[in-house]
C-alpha cells in the first residue's frame, strides 16, 4: 500500500475491541503455544479448542482444552483464532464455517488484529515477528534457498557483535512488545558469539518478547555456553527438518533433540519438509508495472521482518537475496528507525510500515519474486547442490 497520509492511515475505527470477546485458540500445538504466551500477557486468553481427544483429556500449557462441540455449547460471544498448519488451517476453517463461528487465522490476527487493538486501546506498539540475521553463512547448500545462502562463502564475515547489540537497542527503543524475536541465518549456530547475543538481548529485552527463538537446520550441536544462556532466557529452538534430502540429518536431529532435552530447553522439530516453493529470484522478472507490483505486494503480506542496525526491512528474503546474489536491488527499501519523528507520529509511521504501507507501495525485489503465485512452482525442499563448501561437515562447531 502506498502512503497517502503518512502517519494517519490508521484510525481508532479500524480495529476490533478484542477485550469484548472471549478469545479461544483452535489448535493445541506449536502455533497455539506461542499464541497462548502473547494472549495471556495481555489478559485475552479464554481457552484452547482441539479436535484431538488426547489433548482434550490431558490439557495443554496447563490449560483446559475444549472439544469443538464443547465450545459451541458453552461460548456464544467468542472469537476463535485458528492456530494450525496451512493444511489443517483450511480444514478447521471449513469446520467453523458450518457453524457460523467468528474466527480469524493466526497470521492475520498477529499481524493486524492484535497490533491495532493494542495500539489504539492500550498505547502498546506491537509487532508479530522480526529477525536478526547474525550470519549469511550456512552448513548446507540448498537449491532454491529463499535467502540465497548457497552463494555465500563459508569464510565470509558475519555480523559484528557490536552491531547486533546496536540493532537490538534501536529496535526495542521503538517497539513495546514483539510476539516472536528470532536469531537466524544462514545457519545461526555458525555464529561464534551467539551465546553473547542471546545473553545481551535476553538480559535487556526478554520482558518485551513473547517467544525468543533460534531457527536452525539442526546440523550443529550447540555448546554448553550457548545452552546455558538459552535456558536462562527461555529461548526456543525451531529445527527445520530436511532429512528427506539430507538423510544423515535424521541421526543428527536425534542427537540435537537429546542435547536440548537434557539441557531443559524447549524446541520444535518440524515434520519432514518435502516441498518448497520457487520464488523465482534467479530467473524471473515481472515487467507488468508499478500498479501490478503494488497489488502483488499487498497480496503477499509476508510476516518476515528483519532489523539490521536501525534499518527495518519489510521482507527479510528481499534483503538477503539481493545482497547474497549481488543483485544490488532495493537498497532503499527499509524504514530508518533512527530518523522517525518523535512522539505519536513516529509510532504511527512504524505501525503503518509494519502493516504494509510505504512510499512506493512495494519492494524493488518484488519484480524478481512470484509472490503468492510461488505456490504454483513447487521444488524439492533442501535439495543439495553438487558443489560443496570446504569443511561443511555436520557436527559440533
Amino acid at each position: 500500500m502506498k502512503w497517502t497520509n503518512k502517519g494517519n492511515e490508521l484510525t481508532e475505527h479500524s480495529y476490533y475491541k478484542l477485550n469484548e470477546f472471549h478469545i479461544y485458540i483452535f489448535g493445541a500445538g506449536d502455533i497455539g503455544r506461542g499464541l497462548y504466551i502473547t494472549l495471556s500477557k495481555f489478559g485475552l486468553f479464554s481457552g484452547f479448542i482441539d479436535n484431538s481427544k488426547n489433548k482434550q483429556d490431558s490439557g495443554f500449557c496447563n490449560q483446559k482444552v475444549y472439544s469443538y462441540e464443547g465450545y459451541l455449547e458453552n461460548q456464544k460471544d467468542g472469537l476463535v483464532i485458528i492456530a494450525a498448519s496451512k493444511k489443517n488451517e483450511d480444514d478447521i476453517c471449513r469446520q467453523l464455517d458450518q457453524s457460523g463461528v467468528l474466527y480469524v487465522r493466526s497470521g492475520e490476527f498477529l499481524s493486524k488484529y492484535l497490533p491495532l487493538y493494542l495500539y489504539f486501546e492500550r498505547n502498546i506498539l506491537m509487532m508479530n515477528l522480526s529477525q536478526i540475521c547474525v550470519t549469511e553463512r550456512c552448513t548446507l547448500r540448498c537449491e532454491n534457498c529463499a535467502h540465497g545462502c548457497y552463494a555465500v562463502d563459508i569464510n565470509s564475515p558475519d555480523m559484528q557483535l557490536a552491531d547486533i547489540y546496536r540493532t537490538a537497542d534501536i529496535f526495542f527503543s521503538h517497539i513495546d512488545y514483539i510476539h516472536e524475536f528470532v536469531l537466524i541465518g544462514g545457519e545461526p549456530l555458525l555464529y561464534a558469539n551467539l551465546s553473547e547475543a542471546v545473553s545481551y538481548i535476553g538480559n535487556k529485552y526478554r520482558d518485551k518478547i513473547g517467544i525468543f527463538s533460534i531457527t536452525t537446520n539442526g546440523t550443529i550441536i550447540p555448546k554448553t555456553d550457548l545452552l546455558d544462556e538459552c535456558r536462562k532466557y527461555d529461548l526456543f529452538f525451531r529445527i527445520s527438518n530436511y532429512s528427506r534430502s539430507v538423510p544423515k540429518l535424521k541421526t543428527q536431529y536425534e542427537r540435537l533433540v537429546q542435547v536440548l532435552e537434557d539441557a531443559d530447553i524447549e524446541y520444535y522439530l518440524g515434520k519432514v519438509e518435502e516441498e518448497w516453493w520457487d520464488y523465482g529470484f534467479t530467473d524471473y522478472i515481472d515487467r507488468s508495472g508499478e500498479d501490478s507490483l503494488v497489488k502483488k505486494f499487498d497480496k503477499c503480506s509476508t510476516p518476515c521482518r528483519e532489523i539490521r542496525c536501525g534499518k527495518l526491512y519489510f521482507c527479510v528474503m528481499a534483503r538477503t537475496v539481493s545482497d547474497n546474489l549481488k543483485y544490488e536491488i532495493g537498497k532503499e527499501d527499509y524504514l530508518d528507525l533512527c530518523s522517525l519523528p518523535d512522539g505519536e507520529i513516529g509510532r504511527k509511521i512504524l505501525l503503518e510500515y509494519n502493516m504494509g504501507y510505504s512510499e512506493k507501495g512495494f519492494l524493488s525485489m518484488c519484480a524478481r519474486c512470484r509472490g503468492g503465485e510461488c505456490v504454483k512452482f513447487p521444488v524439492v525442499a533442501a535439495k543439495q547442490m553438487e558443489k560443496k563448501y570446504a569443511d561443511n561437515d555436520l557436527g559440533n562447531r
